[in-house]
């Protein structure tokens, strides 16, 4: 996990904020309020905390096992109760 402080004016952060929860990469776990910067009142910063999201491990889907669980087989063919 990475704790990220960005900074700029509002609409810049929240651009990058959505960019960076948009992509498919990243997982974006919290982001703070804005904080005031010492001196200017023009630009704002933001922390967040961004984590790599995990590589499928050739799982299949949960509803694919829902389905697997209810049948029932015999030989080559497939039964369903």
């Amino acid at each position: 996990m990475l704790k990220i402080r960005l900074q700029g004016t509002k609409n810049d952060i929240r651009w990058f904020v959505r960019l960076l929860q948009r992509d498919k990469r990243f997982d974006v776990n919290n982001v703070s309020t804005f904080f005031d910067n010492v001196g200017t009142d023009k630009y704002k910063r933001v922390y967040a905390e961004v984590s790599r999201k995990k590589k499928d491990s050739g799982k299949k889907p949960s509803n694919v096992m829902q389905v697997e669980e209810k049948c029932h087989y015999i030989g080559s063919g497939m039964v369903i109760r």
